[in-house]
């Protein structure tokens, strides 16, 4: 036997009678026009005819021409939208007009219920995608309709209000004021590097950090090592990794805590030259056991699915930022792994791609109020140079990403640069047409650069908004693949 099931009245989705009052408002006083023009298009209102009257009410307003009931009769009479409903409906249209103290309401009430609307109909749309998919799985669906919600979202935000010069010079002054008082020289989050943070004066909220580098130079590292170090000292950071699992991510910390190979901490065995294993020591491991310990604790979540779409990132940052212990930072790794809408896929271009990825992630990083670390690779171009250190023009895909950032950071190892000039057996690689003295000459001066700059590391600061650039120095561990500043000792903590 079913039992009834009883649902309250269905919500009313038409607001005709508030947006009679609205356009009559403003034609008998164009002045109000300014309480809500930021909050509605004509495309909001439900009778079709009322929102081309306040169009046509707007345009005459905003160019300077004089706009009432009589001025906007010639063309509400001739338009084809307009010309029915104004013969029948315009003298009543003049008796339904209300104040400006409640015009705002009503226009937030017209564009909140247009955004109903719109929802309704993307459910609507949702059931026929489920019923009719065809080969589509229920994840590109779930992607698609997040998409639509993040559109919905973006036009739909009308509630959050402007802020005076007033307002923003409080709150500059405020968080200016603290800073001071407690002493803290940094004016975003402890990236917890000195050199670092005495170049960015830490982390700003809603900024984007962009760290390039070629493959194999350890922006994985070095991201890692931000963000194990930030989330002890700031608070629950979020990381995405498109080419690590989770597991290997903590392993590479976990090998830079305990100074072993990354390759040791994963099989607990040492790899010797000649391809020969044998397993670590007790106290070995002990070591590697109790600095998982204290990773455990360290406030951080990894989300590790391959190809995730900014949105898919953002849904999960909304609800950590939502939560008891709320969101200090994100770390992407890295930007030319995440996917793009289906729709710019669809178009086969891929600087597109990248992009809509890269705007998306300076909008995320807005919308949350929380520094976003996004690493990128970076073309061939550099390593076609004498002197081999990127520049900005060598980000891979799209010069969007510059753009978006706040921040570009290079990262470069010239011993890798060095070491390929240099052949397996050894030796640098000798020229074409060189002579044995000119080879000798170079060769000794290639490997004693080599020996100078070994475990040497360059962040080079290509962009700062509103603050400096430069280079700052690093110390880089290569079995265990992790980053120190370069005034740390080398046996000293990793994080």
């Amino acid at each position: 036997m079913s039992e009834s099931i009883f649902l309250p009245p269905k919500r009313s989705l038409d607001t005709f009678e508030a947006e009679c009052s609205l356009v009559a408002g403003v034609l008998l006083n164009s002045g109000s026009l300014e309480l809500v023009d930021d909050l509605l298009t004509p495309e909001a209102f439900t009778s079709e005819a009322l929102g081309e009257i306040y169009r046509i009410a707007r345009d005459r307003i905003q160019s300077g021409k004089a706009c009432d009931f009589i001025t906007i009769r010639g063309e509400a009479e001739t338009n084809p939208k307009t010309a029915e409903f104004w013969k029948a409906s315009a003298s009543k249209l003049a008796t339904a007009f209300v104040g400006k103290p409640v015009m705002r309401g009503y226009a937030q009430a017209i564009a909140d219920t247009a955004l109903l609307r719109s929802l309704k109909e993307e459910g609507e749309s949702l059931i026929l995608d489920v019923v009719h998919s065809g080969e589509k799985t229920g994840a590109v669906l779930v992607e698609e309709l997040q998409e639509r919600i993040e559109r919905l979202a973006l036009t739909g935000d009308t509630e959050r209000p402007m802020k005076t010069s007033a307002n923003a010079i409080d709150m500059l002054l405020e968080a200016t004021e603290a800073a001071w008082k407690a002493g803290n020289a940094l004016s975003g989050i402890d990236t917890g590097y000195e050199g670092l943070n005495g170049l960015l004066s830490g982390l700003k909220p809603g900024g984007v950090y962009v760290i390039a580098a070629r493959p194999g130079v350890g922006k994985s590292s070095l991201m890692l090592g931000i963000a194990m170090r930030a989330a002890q000292r700031n608070g629950r950071g979020l990381i995405w990794s498109g080419e690590m699992s989770a597991e290997e991510l903590m392993s590479k910390a976990i090998a830079g805590k305990v100074g072993m190979p990354v390759d040791a901490v994963m099989t607990g065995h040492w790899k010797f030259a000649d391809g020969e294993r044998r397993p670590l020591s007790r106290e070995d491991m002990e070591r590697i056991v109790s600095a998982g310990m204290v990773a455990r604790d360290i406030p951080l979540m990894v989300d590790d699915r391959e190809g995730a779409t900014v949105q898919q990132i953002l849904t999960r940052a909304r609800r950590m930022k939502r939560q008891k212990q709320g969101l200090a930072f994100i770390a992407l790794d890295y930007l030319q792994l995440m996917e793009a809408s289906a729709a710019v896929k669809r178009s086969g271009n891929r600087t597109a791609e990248v992009t809509e990825i890269s705007r998306d992630v300076a909008r995320m990083a807005r919308e949350l109020n929380v520094p976003v670390i996004a690493l990128s690779q970076l073309n061939r171009q550099s390593e076609n140079r004498e002197d081999r250190r990127p520049s900005l023009s060598d980000i891979r895909d799209s010069g969007a990403i510059e753009q978006d950032a706040r921040c570009v950071m290079a990262l470069y190892r010239e011993e890798m640069a060095l070491r390929l000039r240099i052949g397996e057996d050894g030796d640098v690689s000798r020229n074409n047409g060189e002579s044995d003295a000119a080879y000798q000459k170079r060769s000794g001066e290639v490997l004693d650069r080599l020996r100078q700059v070994t475990g040497l590391a360059e962040v080079i600061v290509l962009k700062n908004r509103g603050g400096r650039t430069g280079i700052v120095g690093m110390q880089f561990d290569g079995p265990s693949t992790w980053f120190r500043g370069s005034d740390e000792r080398q046996n000293s903590a990793a994080w």
